[in-house]
């Protein structure tokens, strides 16, 4: 027993290790390709303004992405106050710049919803069923953009590669859908009935259009707000890009970063607008710049999240106090 429980240990230790091994690697991989000097050129060439505009759009977007899960939350027949949301969302996205996967801070949003009043399956659901219907809408605009995506991308593979995502992806959002009929035998199980209730939540979430269209237009709007920031760091660096480029382009790279296999997508994120960059003939380094720059960007808008974490009921910090308080009740209840 022991020996499985340090096995264990050394396995949650590991695997963010080799996480942010295999960021700095793909980072390293992207950067050999380029001048590094020449990178740290065009970083200079963005201004504060675009700086403080781009800072304010990413908090927009956390502004829909929290009303987006707000009508998740009501397809689920729960209740959750606007500011409370916002201020999970807000440390949701602070600790997916710090964990080794978009999943820590999913992690994190649900044990905050949790601790804010909803139950642990309500939570948990809610989340989840976010996520997914996020995931479906960024599929749904990368393959809306094909017609003219294939105009820019020519390369046989390419092509095929980025249409195979999407419709696996599509498939995938589709077994979600379908679960319901699973057999009934597996809700005697806890893992069968907590799959039949994100089912049935996300069914009720997309088949429904009072939900369906705010969550979808919610997530289409923020994914092209987050090509808009792209469009204004490139602008910013002087780079020959048009606007109609970044919303076509951008969508793909946010879905190769969706993979968790580094820290908050860094490294291959960077490799993804280089190849993204390169069908438009921008070169590596400016591209590596531009990313570089918007995860930077995001990982900056991010930092009220952890002040709002330390400051509220949801750290570590006040829920041990609370526990504490407890332990001490306990003995006059006696």
């Amino acid at each position: 027993m022991v020996r499985v429980t340090q096995r264990g240990g050394s396995m949650r230790i590991l695997k963010p290790l080799l996480k942010i091994a295999i960021s700095l690697a793909l980072v390293a991989v992207v950067l050999r390709a380029f001048d590094v000097k020449g990178v740290v050129s065009h970083f200079a060439k963005v201004d504060a303004a675009t700086l403080l505009l781009a800072t304010l759009m990413v908090w927009s977007i956390m502004l829909l992405q929290t009303l987006r899960w707000l009508a998740v939350i009501k397809a689920n027949g729960t209740r959750l106050g606007f500011k409370t949301a916002l201020q999970i969302v807000f440390i949701g996205h602070f600790f997916n710049q710090i964990l080794p996967s978009s999943v820590g801070g999913d992690a994190v949003r649900i044990w905050c919803a949790y601790r804010a009043g909803l139950s642990f399956s309500a939570a948990a659901n809610t989340v989840i069923v976010d996520h997914a219907c996020a995931l479906f809408s960024l599929l749904l605009l990368a393959a809306a953009g094909l017609p003219w995506l294939f105009e820019i991308i020519t390369d046989p593979a390419a092509r095929w590669a980025l249409s195979t995502v999407i419709l696996a992806g599509v498939a995938g959002f589709g077994v979600l859908l379908a679960l319901r009929r699973l057999p009934r035998l597996i809700a005697r199980w806890r893992v069968g009935r907590a799959l039949l209730g994100l089912a049935a939540l996300a069914r009720k979430a997309m088949s429904r259009a009072r939900y369906a269209l705010p969550i979808i237009m919610l997530s289409i709007v923020s994914f092209i707000g987050c090509a808009v920031i792209v469009f204004c760091i490139a602008r910013a660096m002087q780079l020959d890009i048009t606007l109609l480029d970044c919303v076509l382009l951008v969508p793909p790279v946010i879905l190769i970063t969706v993979v968790p296999v580094s820290i908050a997508g860094w490294g291959v994120r960077e490799g993804a607008m280089v190849v993204a960059f390169g069908f438009v003939n921008v070169p590596a380094g400016p591209a590596f710049a531009v990313s570089v720059v918007f995860g930077l960007i995001a990982a900056a808008a991010s930092l009220p999240g952890s002040l709002l974490w330390w400051l509220s009921g949801y750290s570590v910090r006040t829920v041990a106090a609370d526990a504490e308080a407890l332990a001490i009740r306990a003995p006059d209840r006696d």
